[in-house]
């Protein structure tokens, strides 16, 4: 008997057995999945050249300048960090939240990944900083940001609170 009401069990989900203000958690995640897309794509960064050649450029075709520059090393370490890691982060609480069963033992792993890893979450925001520093450095006048870091910066703070929340409440 023991065995059938073990198999009977329904495998609930974190955002199924949440309560309270930790059922935000999900809607916290689709709005920084939106946010990160936003930020990737909106205008961040406004470069001037001498107060008349002027260009803007999102997150994401900045990183890929870079790469048309030749800077392979900083091409893969901002694309690292700045796109891949978010979006990852996302994905990961996003399936911990929505599909995995809370009691699954992937849950507690996946947990772990995350609360290490959310350690370095503000090293996206810190990556946008420096690539505006570096290409600043390049005979510029100036370098103008836009709503693409503001959206930016939100999707990772709002991701870093769900992954925290998620750790928490997956023990």
């Amino acid at each position: 008997m023991t065995g059938e009401n073990e198999t009977a069990k329904p495998k609930t989900t974190l955002a199924a057995s949440t309560r309270g203000s930790d059922r935000l958690v999900g809607f916290w995640l689709l709005a920084a999945a939106v946010l990160l897309g936003a930020g990737l794509f909106l205008p961040a960064v406004t470069l001037r050249q001498f107060y008349v050649f002027e260009k803007q450029y999102s997150l994401a075709e900045g990183v890929f300048a870079f790469a048309e520059a030749g800077d392979w090393f900083l091409f893969v370490v901002v694309f690292a960090f700045s796109i891949l890691f978010p979006i990852a982060k996302i994905l990961v609480c996003l399936a911990l939240w929505f599909v995995v069963p809370s009691a699954a033992p992937i849950t507690g792993k996946l947990s772990g990944w995350l609360a290490t890893v959310s350690k370095w979450s503000m090293l996206d925001v810190f990556i946008i900083a420096l690539m505006v520093l570096l290409v600043d450095g390049r005979l510029l006048s100036s370098a103008d940001i836009h709503a693409g870091v503001i959206t930016f910066t939100a999707a990772v703070l709002l991701s870093t609170y769900a992954a925290r929340r998620i750790g928490a409440l997956s023990g």
